[in-house]
This record gives C-alpha cells, structure tokens and sequence, in this order.
C-alpha cells in the first residue's frame, strides 16, 4: 500500500515535501497555496526524511507535523527571486495579498535578508 493509501506499490517513488506549519499544508489542501521558497544550496538537498530535494516535474506527498499524507503536488516550476524585486506570481502563490506581505512573512524564514538577497521560488499544482 502506497503513501495515500493506495494498492499501488509504484507510488512508493513518489518524493516528500514537508512545509514549517500545518497551516501550510491546510492552504495546499485547500488549492490556495501554489508556491513556496527556499534557500540557496537547500534546493537540491534533502533535509531528513520528509523533505527531498526539490526537482520540476516530479510528484511529491505533502506531509504534515504528525507525518500523515496530506496532498500531492508536481512541481511545474523554479525560478530565481530577490528580495528587493518579488514576483506577483510568488507573492499570490503563497497567499499573500501583496510583495511587502510576503516579506514580512518571510522575515524570520530568511533572518532579516539585505535587498540584494537571492533565494529560489518553486511553483506547483495540486495533484491529489
């Protein structure tokens, strides 16, 4: 039986992704959230078990804080951000209602960057 609770043994290839707070994963769930960010040199790193390295095109399960299977996303894009210059695309894909939003909510993730900053955006779709 597979992550979601399917027959299909296939499914096992399918990579992990877990985001900081369930609420998080609620607004994936909810078809809400559609892109996320991470560091530099985090991209292609799998950091434990439930966070494998993030490549376009792939599957991956949507885990939560108690390690159930919440969603299924493909990837569909990456793209290099700045600080100083974030993407609408970005900043509506992670639910925010504007660039300075989204730098505020990201203040912390990213300890207080410099305009200059640079930082990698995914983009992705709700599969399951």
């Amino acid at each position: 039986m597979d992550r979601m609770g399917n027959g299909n043994s296939a499914a096992q290839a399918h990579r992990r992704i877990q985001f900081v707070s369930d609420a998080l994963a609620q607004q994936i769930v909810e078809g809400r959230k559609t892109a996320s960010v991470a560091r530099l040199g985090e991209v292609d790193v799998a950091d434990g078990d439930y966070d494998d390295p993030l490549v376009v095109g792939e599957i991956y399960y949507v885990y939560d804080s108690t390690w159930a299977v919440r969603a299924a996303i493909r990837i569909t894009a990456m793209e290099l951000c700045r600080w100083d210059a974030i993407p609408e695309r970005l900043w509506r894909g992670e639910t925010n209602s504007s660039a300075d939003e989204f730098r505020a909510d990201h203040m912390d993730y990213f300890a207080d960057p410099e305009p200059g900053f640079e930082f990698v955006a995914y983009y992705f779709e709700l599969v399951r």
